[in-house]
């Protein structure tokens, strides 16, 4: 039960870090992106044009959504 709520924890944390990505990314634009993305040619634009960040909500909503289909409890009685 423990292990099953730290891994919808983690998948929150991803899920929550990339939609705030995606933010910076909107409102930033190259600022957003690191040095290193930036000397290699990934900029604001290639981002936010390829939907790599859009995609990687998607894939961590579905996997949130699977992971609490079934509701999720918090405590023990």
């Amino acid at each position: 039960m423990k292990a099953h709520i730290e891994k919808i924890n983690d998948v929150q944390n991803k899920l929550k870090d990339r939609k705030e990505c995606l933010e910076n990314l909107k409102t930033l634009g190259d600022k957003a992106c690191s040095s290193y993305d930036l000397m290699m040619g990934y900029n604001a634009e290639y981002y936010l044009r390829s939907g790599l960040v859009e995609n990687q909500i998607l894939y961590y909503q579905k996997e949130l959504d699977e992971l609490t289909k079934n509701g999720v409890q918090i405590a023990l009685f």
